[in-house]
């Protein structure tokens, strides 16, 4: 059996593509660091804007507890699939 030889020019594609995967496969690793934050520092909050928002959520919820519960209707989804009786013998 010959043993396969490779010429220089096939050896550096190899390597030079090799490199490039790599790089690529492990650009998203680097993405997932703890610690790195993008988003900046936020500004402080203004008290005003903060006691309006505590108003209209509070807003939010009385007007949610005034809506009347209804009641759950049992949901079938194969209910016009099925034959309405059962086939008697």
């Amino acid at each position: 059996m010959k043993p396969i030889r490779l010429c220089q020019h096939s050896v550096v594609v190899l390597v030079i593509s090799f490199a490039v995967l790599s790089i690529a496969l492990s650009g998203s690793a680097f993405a997932q660091k703890p610690g790195v934050n993008f988003m900046g520092d936020k500004p402080p909050v203004d008290p005003k804007s903060a006691a309006e928002k505590k108003r209209i959520d509070q807003e939010y919820q009385s007007t949610l507890k005034a809506i009347p519960d209804q009641p759950q209707k049992k949901v079938d989804p194969w209910a016009n699939v099925r034959s309405p009786a059962p086939a008697q013998k």
